[in-house]
């Protein structure tokens, strides 16, 4: 799992604002246009793209990256096993011994996405944005194999559930206690987010917390 560090500021030639890659892996970076106009990519203040509405770069360990925009603030998940996502209907096999979770992002429309051979009814327009609806991911079991019909530039970002559960740079947070501070004399518990009170059962205090007898 990687951290998601926010978007930054759209950068000039003068490349300004970066973000490092502070992991000892590669960071796959999957950036999708979300309503911005994209003028640059960089990775180690070389250009590696232009005008792309979705693009991954590879972040080295100790790399940095940068992006020139303009109008919106485009979207960014970084992972480290997103794939190359390939031409439409081919296949990719799960080979990270990991379940994980597919978004997608990009300028063009997904129509079909299969897994092991049964077609979901998940469909999306990537340049509508990954919303919230979408950031959950689609699940991608260890072994699975994934092929994506889609047409027009699209990207795709692998994911580990845990990584849709902190805040990233599409400001949805799928699971919000995670990010709640500890506060109080007790700090954070997260029994207080159960669904029922905190009680006792069976006359032994503390059997049966949250659950409802």
């Amino acid at each position: 799992m990687l951290q998601q560090p926010a978007v930054p500021a759209t950068s000039a030639a003068g490349l300004t604002n970066t973000v490092t890659n502070t992991t000892s892996n590669n960071a796959l970076v999957t950036v999708g246009a979300n309503g911005s106009t994209m003028a640059n990519y960089w990775v180690n203040a070389v250009s590696v793209a232009t005008s792309a509405t979705a693009f991954m770069m590879t972040v080295p360990p100790g790399g940095t990256c940068a992006l020139q925009y303009t109008v919106a603030v485009p979207v960014w998940f970084w992972s480290e096993c997103t794939p190359v996502l390939p031409a439409t209907l081919a296949g990719t096999v799960n080979t990270t011994g990991r379940n994980l979770s597919v978004v997608f992002t990009g300028g063009g429309s997904v129509s079909a996405v299969t897994i092991n051979g049964l077609t979901t009814s998940i469909t999306q327009a990537p340049s509508m944005q990954p919303a919230a609806s979408v950031t959950t991911g689609i699940p991608l079991p260890a072994g699975a194999t994934v092929a994506v019909t889609y047409t027009g530039t699209v990207c795709w970002a692998w994911l580990d559930p845990a990584d849709l559960a902190l805040p990233h740079s599409d400001g949805n947070v799928y699971a919000q206690p995670n990010t709640v501070a500890p506060t109080g004399a007790g700090g954070y518990s997260p029994l207080n987010t159960l669904p029922y009170a905190v009680h006792t059962a069976t006359g032994a205090p503390g059997y049966g917390v949250g659950v409802s007898n």
